[in-house]
Formats: structure tokens, C-alpha cells, sequence
């Protein structure tokens, strides 16, 4: 048998086979080297053109850490200070200002930022590490966590020098014309202690020219006692020639006042050792810059109506406060007070009267309260107080919570003397409801914790006003069913779940006129729902159109049928409009079609309006009630006195119906001040040409008192309640 070829059958040896693999394994490892190489030489590229642009910019760019270490920092920063990266990294400013002030501010400056973890954009000065001038920043300061969670604030500081002094010069040539702000010039002879001034300098010291003393003693002597050691510093650095003077800082007139000044200058001379021998500068009166600098201070954090601390304020404080709690291990709690009808004296006896009510709650409220505690004006007729330090003990902290409400509470109760448009005093008795909620750790942030004291204030309003309130977890459940309400909103209509219920209302006479058309849910889960939770959640989801033009259809359906030769022919039907339906550019054709599809007559169906309507686009709205009004229908002001009303708006809106609000009429019999609000609202619509409806009436001597006043018509239990369509047909078709 004749052997086989290579080409047939021989096998490769086992070292051919070994050079094989490893020459295979050799290209492998080398076409990864490549790859690795490229991608090294990528990245050092990009990390380059990265360095490049960030060493090129115009900007200073650093990056500091919690001790105010640089930790990151750009060419243009490292030229500031004349060193360089590697020098500057695990350094502060201080090794290249020489200035400690300034050194310390930037040092609170980063601990500032960190503790409230929020972008900041200020104004700084630094001093330049090359040439000992001092440069002007608007700097913006951003915090942030490294990968390893470590805070750090990233700055970007743009050097505004040139501006600030083309405004300083712009500014001193104004000042120099009206001849206010002159500078006083002082001349410090080191070697014998000797000062002397020009006269502007006196003049500002209010110190006669040739009474001066001439001395640094004198000096010292004028200087304000707490502002002393930082000058003495600031002057001793500038000796030592670290930095040029300049500080900021009050001195004392002859007659005691204080006077703000910029006090700036340097050492011009020296011997051979660098001893100074003569220094020389001038102070700037800059008083009324403070002076209008702590009134902007005191309007962005405090209420210009009651002083009292503003929104920002407490959110700034409240912040702190849940840090500090859950340090000491205390609890801290907060208040929110919202006056009961606060809009009934701000509407019928104007905003000059509900202010002085404002003003006496506001010391009403800081005179219950401790030194540590802050009160707060939330925005209109709401407060809010910050009460800390509680008890280390939960239930404890209870207790002073309680005891606290109580007594804030009954002082809020007591009566207040207010005044009429026509200055007639008045004895007013005003409630207000509280909610609170306390705190001890950080668990839940500060807009979380308003949040919830705002529900439980709005718990107290919906218990009757006049309550306090406790925020519970049970509450949460509420905020739950709200948001599945909200969702079942949207099959009602579909699953015919929706319905309407009239309540009639009579003429003086007791004589039936017309019904109010009212909206109701029959839930399947959740059985009758008020109108007052779904109303504000169909507003809120955009569900109001959809919703109104339901009920607008029903009401036009009715209507056309009382119409059609039956006993109901001359009754008005009233549809409850809201305002976020008027706000709808597509409203005024929706309801001219929907009354184009029915068979009937206009001025019988009547749409209700809220005193909401006063708080929108009012050009827009002003029209689109004209075009309703060109429409052939009515328009009603329903719940007069208890929104936005305005006298001005009033008088030029084509309403046909005022409706007293039963907010007034529960408390008719009872409030004399209530009696007379009630008298000037019939009295102001009947001087409009409108009738006068009043809602809530549910006693004989409510209705009694409101005919006396000339009421045109009634609506309210006293006479009948709220009734579904089949048995309105039945009570009153016979009738």
C-alpha cells in the first residue's frame, strides 16, 4: 500500500500546531494593544482639547471643597494669582491674597452654598495675586457631589473690574456735580502718628475743620466700637504689605449718629527695611447706599405690611430648623393660619380696613409666641409660625403644640376695632383656623411639612372655622382618594353616574320664580360625592368643559320642555358656570350651539358666575360676557362678597343678578356688621339695576330680615331643599 500524501492525510506535528496558536494569539494581543492605544490616544486627546478650552477661557473656573480648598482650577485663575496648578491644588486664597478677610469670606462663602445646596450668583471682590489690586466678580456658585458622594462647589467668576469702576467714575463725577458725596481725604504720617484730613473728611464726621486733632488716637476714638478690631486688621495688613486697605464700616459722628463709610488706601512709602512711613487713603459716606441696601434686604425677606418675616424667609428658616431638630434629638413644629371671611371686610369695607385687621393679627400673633420662635405672613390673610425647640418628648411636644394653638387661638377671637369707608368704628369678632404638623428629624422637607399643615388648616375650615387641627397620617388617605376621584371623574359621564338636583327659589311674595340647577355624583364606590371635592378636582384636570356642557345641555333639555305648554313655562333655570370654563376661548360658541339645538327661550335660562371672574384676563372675560349676554340669556354674581369683587369691574359688567352669599346670611341675626354688609349689597345692586337673590336662608327671621332690606328673592332650606327634576315636577307643577 503506497503511503498517503501530505496533502491526503498527513496531521500537523504538535509544534506546528503550538506556532500556529501563538502567532493567532500574538496578532490578537497586538490588534487589542492598537485598539487600547487608540482609544488612550483619543482620550488624551479630548482631555486636551477639554484642558485647552477650559485654560483658555476668558473666566476664572475652580472648583473648591467643603474647607474651601481648591480642588480644581483653570490657567486664567492660576495667572490671577500668579502660581501655578500644581501649586494651587489643596491650597485656599490665602496663600496668594495675603488678605485674611478675604480669605475668610470666601471660606463661609463655600460653607454658605453647601448648606443650602442652591446655585448662587454674588458679587465678590479678590485681590490679585500678580499686581496687589483688588478685582471686582459676579461669580455663580454651583454644588455638587464627586462620584464618591464628597460635596464640592464649582464657581465661575467673571471679572466685572472695568465695569464696576466705569460706574465708580460715572458715579463719583455724579455725585461730584450735586456735591453729596465728595470724599474725604486722609493722610497718615506713620513715623510721628499724625494725621491730617480735608475738609470733605470732617464734614462727613460731622467734626469742625479746625477742631481736629489731627491724631490716630482721634481716629480710633471716631471709629464704631464693634466695627474696631477688623479695622485695626485691616489696617495692620496693609502695613505688613500684604494687601491695600479697604474695608466697609461705621463710624461715630460728634453728635453720636452713625455713618457708614468705604475707608480705603495704602502705604505710599517705605525705608530700606520696608518699615512704612507714610500711608495715605479717604473714606466714601456711603450711608444711604446701606440705608437703601437694608430696605431691599428688609422687603425681599420681610412683609412690608407687618413686618413680619415673608415666605422666603420661613422656608429658609424652616430648613435650618429640621437640620437643627434632628441634631439635638428635639421636635419643632409649624402653624398655618388662614382668618376666617377675611375677604368680607377686604371686599365691602376695602383693603385700607382689612389691613389694619392684618396688622393687629400680626402682633397678636408675635405676642403668643417665644423669642425662638418665627412668624411668618404666608401671603394674604395667611400665617405661618415656626415653633422651635420642643420637648425632647413626643407627647410633651404634644402638649406645647396644643397649649400654644389654644392660646393663639383665643387671642385671634378677641374683638378687633375696625373702621368703615365712612371712619365709623366698628367692633368686629373674626376667628381664624389652624393647622400644624411637628417635626424632628429630616424625614420630610420643608415644602412637604407646609404642605401639610396646609391641609390640616384646610381640615380645620372644612370642621366648622375656628378649629385647630393636628396633621395625622389619616389625612394622607384623603390626598389618596382625591387623585382616585380625579380618575373616576373622567368615566362619570359616560357611566351616567352624573345627575342634577333643583332648589327652588321665591319671589317676595313666596311666589315660585325659578330653580338653581345643582350638579351631583353618585359614585359607585363611594355612594353621593359633594359637589365641593369633584367641582375643584374637574377644574384641576381639565375636566370643568367637558362637565359644564353636560349640565348645560340637561338644563337646556329641561328648559325646552317646561316651555312646551307646561305650568313651568315663566321659570328661570340658573347653571352654575366656573371660571376656568369662561377662560375657554371656545365657551361662548359652545353655548350658542347647545341653545341652537334646543327649542326654547334664552331669557329664561340664567348662568351663574363666581367673584372668581374678577381674578382673570378681565378684557377677555368682559367680552366673552357681552357675546353671552348678546346670547338672549341672564348672567348672575353668585356668592357676592366672599371673592374678588370689584366695585370698578362691577358697575361695567352686564350682570342681571346679584346673589348674596349665605356665608352673610347665616350670620344675619346674630352680627350687626353683618346686617349692615348685607343692607349695602342689596342696596349696591338694586343702584346696579340688577336683582337681588339671596342664598342660605333658614330661619323665619333671616327671611324676615332680608325683605325688610328689600331682598328681591329667596333661596334656602327655610323654604325648600334640593330635589331631583321628577320631584320638582311633582311638588310644584300643580301649584
Amino acid at each position: 500500500m503506497a503511503a498517503p500524501s501530505d496533502a491526503e492525510g498527513r496531521h500537523p506535528s504538535h509544534s506546528e500546531v503550538s506556532t500556529e496558536t501563538l502567532a493567532s494569539d500574538d496578532d490578537s494581543l497586538h490588534a487589542r494593544l492598537q485598539a487600547m492605544s487608540s482609544r488612550l490616544e483619543a482620550l488624551q486627546a479630548e482631555n486636551h482639547l477639554l484642558r485647552t478650552l477650559v485654560d483658555t477661557h476668558p473666566d476664572i473656573l475652580f472648583i473648591k471643597d467643603a474647607k474651601g480648598l481648591f480642588r480644581f482650577a483653570n490657567r486664567t485663575l492660576t495667572d490671577f494669582y500668579g502660581t501655578t496648578l500644581e501649586d494651587i491644588i489643596g491650597r485656599d486664597d490665602s496663600h496668594y491674597t495675603g488678605n485674611t478677610e478675604q480669605s475668610r469670606f470666601f471660606r463661609r462663602s463655600v460653607e454658605q452654598v453647601l448648606s443650602k445646596f442652591e446655585c448662587e450668583q454674588v458679587f465678590e471682590d479678590a485681590t490679585d495675586g500678580t499686581t496687589g489690586e483688588i478685582n471686582h466678580f459676579r461669580s455663580i456658585k454651583q454644588p455638587f457631589h464627586d462620584i464618591h458622594g464628597k460635596p464640592l462647589v464649582a464657581v465661575l467668576a467673571h471679572n466685572i473690574t472695568a465695569e464696576v469702576r466705569e460706574h465708580e467714575r460715572k458715579s463719583r463725577h455724579i455725585d461730584h456735580i450735586y456735591d453729596t458725596s465728595l470724599e474725604g481725604f486722609w493722610d497718615w504720617n506713620i513715623t510721628n502718628s499724625s494725621v491730617t484730613h480735608n475738609r470733605r473728611w470732617s464734614e462727613i464726621l460731622n467734626v469742625p475743620h479746625d477742631e481736629l486733632h489731627n491724631s490716630l488716637e482721634e481716629f480710633a476714638s471716631l471709629l464704631h466700637p464693634e466695627d474696631t478690631p477688623e479695622v485695626m486688621v485691616a489696617i495692620q495688613d496693609c502695613l505688613e504689605g500684604g494687601t491695600p486697605y479697604y474695608h466697609r464700616h461705621r463710624m461715630l459722628t460728634r453728635d453720636g449718629n452713625v455713618v457708614w463709610v468705604i475707608d480705603k488706601g495704602d502705604v505710599i512709602e517705605r525705608d530700606h527695611d520696608g518699615t512704612p512711613l507714610r500711608m495715605i487713603g479717604s473714606i466714601t459716606d456711603i450711608t444711604r447706599i446701606v440705608e437703601s441696601e437694608a430696605l431691599l434686604h428688609q422687603h425681599s425677606r420681610f412683609d412690608p405690611l407687618t413686618k413680619l418675616a415673608n415666605r422666603a424667609t420661613l422656608i429658609d428658616a424652616l430648613q435650618q430648623a429640621i437640620i437643627i431638630t434632628d441634631a439635638r434629638d428635639t421636635h419643632g413644629a409649624l402653624i398655618f393660619i388662614d382668618l376666617d371671611h377675611f375677604k368680607k371686610i377686604n371686599d365691602l369695607l376695602g383693603h385700607t380696613t382689612g389691613d389694619h385687621l392684618l396688622i393687629e393679627v400680626a402682633h397678636r400673633l408675635t405676642g403668643q409666641v417665644r423669642e425662638t420662635d418665627l412668624v411668618a405672613r404666608f401671603g394674604g390673610d395667611e400665617f405661618v409660625i415656626l415653633v422651635q425647640p420642643l420637648s425632647h418628648d413626643p407627647q410633651a411636644a404634644c402638649r406645647e403644640l396644643d397649649e400654644l394653638m389654644e392660646r393663639l387661638q383665643q387671642a385671634l377671637n378677641q374683638p378687633y376695632t375696625l373702621s368703615d369707608p365712612q371712619s365709623q368704628p366698628l367692633d368686629h369678632h373674626s376667628s381664624a383656623s389652624l393647622g400644624s404638623i411637628m417635626f424632628h428629624d429630616r424625614a420630610l422637607s420643608a415644602e412637604e411639612l407646609i404642605r401639610r399643615a396646609d391641609i390640616a388648616m384646610y381640615r380645620a375650615k372644612e370642621a366648622g372655622r375656628n378649629q385647630t387641627v393636628r396633621f395625622d397620617p389619616s389625612m394622607r388617605v384623603e390626598l389618596e382618594r382625591a387623585v382616585q376621584l380625579e380618575n373616576d371623574l373622567r368615566r362619570a359621564i359616560e357611566h351616567e353616574e352624573l345627575y342634577m338636583e333643583l332648589q327652588p327659589q321665591f319671589d317676595r311674595g313666596l311666589k315660585l320664580v325659578g330653580a338653581e340647577c345643582l350638579l351631583r355624583w353618585r359614585h359607585p364606590r363611594f355612594g353621593n360625592i359633594s359637589p365641593y371635592e369633584f367641582i375643584p378636582l374637574a377644574e384641576k384636570s381639565q375636566l370643568i368643559d367637558s362637565l359644564g356642557d353636560w349640565v348645560l345641555e340637561q338644563a337646556c333639555r329641561l328648559l325646552a320642555g317646561w316651555q312646551n305648554g307646561t305650568g313651568f313655562a315663566e321659570l328661570y333655570l340658573s347653571v352654575n358656570v366656573s371660571v376656568k370654563q369662561l377662560e375657554s376661548p371656545h365657551y361662548v360658541s359652545n353655548v350658542a350651539r347647545t341653545l341652537g339645538q334646543h327649542t326654547l327661550s334664552p331669557e329664561y335660562l340664567q348662568l351663574e358666575l363666581t367673584e372668581n371672574v374678577f381674578a382673570t384676563d378681565m378684557p377677555a372675560t368682559v367680552a366673552r360676557m357681552h357675546e353671552l349676554r348678546s346670547l338672549g340669556l341672564r348672567l348672575s354674581l353668585d356668592d357676592f362678597g366672599t371673592g374678588f369683587s370689584s366695585l370698578t369691574y362691577i358697575k361695567h359688567l352686564p350682570f342681571d343678578e346679584l346673589k348674596v352669599d349665605r356665608s352673610f346670611v347665616n350670620d344675619l341675626e346674630n352680627d350687626e356688621m353683618n346686617r349692615r354688609m348685607v343692607n349695602f349689597m342689596v342696596q349696591l345692586g338694586h343702584e346696579l339695576g340688577m336683582c337681588v337673590v339671596a342664598e342660605g336662608v333658614e330661619t323665619s327671621r333671616q327671611r324676615e330680615l332680608l325683605l325688610e332690606m328689600g331682598c328681591d328673592a329667596l333661596q334656602g332650606y327655610l323654604m325648600d331643599k334640593p330635589m331631583g327634576i321628577d320631584d320638582f315636577t311633582a311638588r310644584y307643577l300643580d301649584t
